[in-house]
Order: C-alpha cells, then structure tokens, then sequence
C-alpha cells in the first residue's frame, strides 16, 4: 500500500463518478478526468436488478444496492433514483410475466446531477482525453491531456469503461468491449394520434419492458472464442427523462479491440426489426440510433483492485449490471485505496485482476 496522496479518477461515467465521490468522503483529494465523449451509463436502462446477480458472495453483495441508493440520494439530493416497474417477455411465456415494482436510476437525470454533486464534494473536474497510459514518475503517475496539459497524481483509478485497456495494455484478457446502441425517442415527439397513444402508454407506465431472458450475457461470455463478429438485439423499453429508450443491440467482435464503430444504418435496421416484434409502432417511430463502446468482463465478474504491480494503479471496469454492482464495490474500493480496508477483501468477491 502507499498513501493515498492526490488521486485521479479516470472516467465520468457512472464507475468514476461514484467511485470518485467515495473517496472524497473519505477525505482524499480527487481529480475526476472526464473527456466528454458519450458514455454507456447515458444509454443505459438503469435498472437496479440487484435480486439477478450470480450465486456467491457478490451475489450477496448485490442485495445491499437499493439501500446504497437511497444513502447516496438521501446525502447527495435527487440522483434519478426512483421505484419502477418490470415487464418481463419472452421465453416461452404465452403471456407477459409481470414482476413487482423494483427500481430505475433514470440516467438521464443520474447524468445531469452528477456535475453539482461532485462538485460540492469537492472533486476536482478536469476535462480532458488521457493521451497515453499513466506513466511512473516516482512517487507517482504522469498524465498527458488533451486538451489541459499534464497531469500529476500519486495514484490512478481506470473507471474509463471500454477505453481501460487504450490505457493500461496489459489488463486481463477478460476485459472486454463491444458496441451497444439503442433508439433513444425524445420528449413528446409530435406523432400521428395511433403512434402518440402508444408512446404515451409507454411513457406514462413509468416501467421497464426487457427479455425475460437477455442474450447479451450469453454472448460476452462467448467473446474469447468468437471467430467472426457476433450481434443480437436484446428488445426492451425504458423510461428515460421525459422519453424513451428503446432496445439493445449489441456487437461483439474477435479479440479485444472493438474496432471502428459498426455502420449506424445496419445497426438501426437491425434494431427496428427486432423491436417490430415487441411494439411496431414504436419500432418505426423517428428518433436517433445512439451507440457507444461498452466494457464487459466474459467470465461475468468486472475488474476492481490493483493492477499489477504497480503500486498506485488501479482499475474500476467491467461491469455486468453497473447499477447494481457499482454502488456497492464503490466504497468497497474506496476503503481499500483509503488504506481503511485490506486488499484481500476484493478477493472475497472474486473481482481482483489477475
């Protein structure tokens, strides 16, 4: 271990941000490197599944999610957390299995809030591209930004989702990306009356619509012995803001480069074609196609600890149902670089590199 000294959080999605406030609660001085590119918590459905998560003790883990909400709502004000209800369709159901309200964080909102929050904890928010990995400089790390110049910190948090590995080359080969895209309708779209009621309908449920059984695990787990490029649509609706989002098409290509961005026309059609089966007039209402790089773990568990052997470096990256898993290894990971908690804890999760 080293002193925590001034730490830099790389990534302002929902890993770096929450992560980052973790630590300054628990008195460190934090810089969050944010580069303004669009992130997969922005596209993301929110929803809090905390009762899906795998046998074990992150299992378990997962359980203390809502709780862990509604702490970070009741310190920091209004987060887009919210009660929600799920429509569970698909597998083999004659009719839609319907399960009790469990939970949304609206991302949209998540996103908006997030600047203040930070701020008012007293996160430093520099907006920039890291260049190039994190260089030792002892006794610490050197960063290069674009733009903002260099950076110097005494240890590095990796929270930059599907951009990690840009970053630190030699993480584990089960870090992942793949590229995910959804339809994403805007606030009272002007629609014909048949096509306005069914997005009212939608919209007003305040609801999640998913698969009962998604395919997108499946697939990343498959990832290490794909031979050619692999997509499915995983067809779903969400609340979001005022709007919708609608479906999740996923891309998952050999090795552990993602590659250019697939082409946005096929994607879409896709997508559409997909969604034809679940609600076709929303399926061929006018609103972007929107995708993103997004990391994945293909054993199913993300990356959270030391990386290597250098001291001070550390990854946050990976996750399966982020909105679930990062609220709960956040303080987790926090204690740890705080020197409040051993290592070994992560262990116990199964999540350390390595």
């Amino acid at each position: 271990m080293v002193a925590p000294g001034r730490l830099t959080v790389i990534g302002g999605g929902l890993a770096g941000s929450l992560l980052a406030l973790e630590l300054a609660e628990r008195g460190l001085a934090v810089t969050l490197v944010d580069g303004g590119e669009a992130t997969a918590t922005a596209l993301s459905y929110g929803g809090v599944a905390w009762w899906a998560g795998a046998p074990g003790p992150l299992g378990r883990l997962l359980r203390q999610a809502p709780t862990r909400w509604r702490r970070l709502q009741a310190r920091h004000g209004p987060l887009g957390w919210r009660g929600c209800g799920l429509r569970l369709h698909g597998g083999g159901w004659t009719t839609p299995l319907l399960r009790p309200p469990f939970a949304q964080v609206d991302s949209a909102a998540l996103m908006a809030a997030l600047p203040g929050v930070l701020a008012a904890a007293g996160v430093e928010h520099r907006r920039g591209r890291v260049l190039a990995p994190p260089r030792p400089v002892a006794p610490g790390w050197h960063l290069e930004l674009e733009p903002g110049g260099s950076l110097a910190a005494d240890q590095v948090v990796l929270a930059a989702g599907a951009g990690c590995r840009a970053l630190a080359p030699a993480l584990p080969q089960r870090h992942r990306a793949s590229w995910a895209g959804v339809l994403a309708l805007p606030a009272r779209p002007c629609l014909p009356s048949a096509s306005s009621s069914s997005w009212q309908r939608h919209a007003a449920a305040r609801r999640i619509v998913q698969p009962r059984h998604w395919q997108r695990p499946s697939l990343e787990a498959r990832a290490p012995e794909l031979a050619e490029e692999r997509w499915i649509v995983d067809a779903g609706i969400a609340p979001q803001g005022e709007g919708l989002l609608l479906g999740q098409i996923s891309l998952v290509r050999p090795g552990l480069d993602p590659g250019d961005p697939p082409a946005v026309a096929v994607m879409e059609r896709r997508l559409r074609a997909a969604l034809a089966g679940l609600d076709p007039v929303l399926a061929a209402l006018p609103g972007p196609y929107r995708q993103v790089p997004v990391a994945f773990c293909s054993g199913g568990l993300p990356l959270v600890g030391p990386l290597g052997d250098a001291a001070g470096l550390w990854v946050f990256s990976g996750f399966g149902g982020a909105f679930a898993q990062v609220p709960v290894l956040a303080p987790v990971l926090a204690d740890v670089i705080a020197g409040l908690a051993d290592p070994k804890v992560l262990a116990g999760f199964g999540v350390l590199p390595g």
